[in-house]
């Protein structure tokens, strides 16, 4: 009974650093994909990336998070789609100057879930 109870924590152990290196991978290539965004000098050269990015948000929304967390993520998520769709629509429109200014969006929502995901500890302390 005790071998059963010590690999089925093993199991679940295993799983949830599967679950959080794979949200790892996404993030950074998500990161990538933006990075690339934010240096195109050209409509053309912007699509590219954003179409990737959106992919990849739309892959980290399919993903199992722990249930204290997962309301967060999909908050988060879902602006971010929001956000990139506008730039997409600036894209189609031609509009470069606007499509980098909605891309300052996208990395506002990075920072602001990212400091919600791992609130630092003088927030947990004083709100």
């Amino acid at each position: 009974m005790m071998k059963k109870m010590l690999l089925a924590s093993i199991l679940l152990l295993s799983a949830s650093q599967a679950l959080a290196s794979d949200l790892k991978s996404v993030m950074k290539q998500m990161r990538l994909e933006f990075k690339h965004a934010a240096s195109a000098t050209s409509v053309e050269e912007m699509k590219e990336p954003i179409i990737e990015l959106d992919k990849l948000v739309e892959q980290a929304k399919r993903g199992v998070y722990p249930v204290e967390k997962e309301a967060i993520y999909m908050e988060g998520f879902n602006k971010l789609s929001v956000a990139i769709e506008e730039v997409e629509q600036h894209l189609d429109a031609g509009d470069l100057q606007q499509a980098q200014q909605s891309l300052r969006s996208v990395d506002d929502l990075r920072e602001e879930y990212h400091d919600k995901r791992n609130p630092s500890i003088w927030s947990k302390l004083f709100g």
